[in-house]
């Protein structure tokens, strides 16, 4: 997977206007889509496919999770601290990400592929 950063921390003024207001709205998603394909007392698993221009709204993550690409494509990623990055993913290309190295994180990412882009989400659950 590569990452390149297309605004920087901070920086709303290049949001879309729609997406800054459905952001500062803070009606985030409970869940990455209407239910884990498997879930345990110890994660969920999720399959996302997405077609082209369609797109995950922001959801707050609290959780440690995983993607695992399925196909190729692109993505954008946009953080509730301004950041956006790009994504170009392989069929194979894993990203995890740490709640406790970095934090909780603000989310919503859109499939920018002329293709369907599938993806497997792990979230592993918290100690309750």
């Amino acid at each position: 997977m590569n990452l390149i950063e297309l605004s920087p921390v901070g920086n709303f003024e290049s949001w879309e206007i729609a997406r800054l207001n459905e952001f500062r709205s803070e009606q985030f998603a409970k869940t990455l889509s209407q239910s884990p394909i498997y879930e345990n007392d110890e994660f969920r698993l999720w399959n996302i496919t997405l077609k082209p221009k369609e797109r995950l709204p922001f959801r707050k993550i609290t959780n440690d999770f995983s993607y695992t690409f399925l196909t190729e494509g692109f993505g954008v990623f946009h953080q509730g601290d301004g950041k956006i990055n790009f994504g170009q993913f392989k069929k194979g290309d894993v990203y995890y990400y740490s709640i406790k190295k970095y934090g909780e994180l603000i989310l919503d990412f859109e499939n920018i592929s002329l293709e369907v882009l599938k993806f497997m989400v792990i979230e592993l659950k918290t100690d309750s």
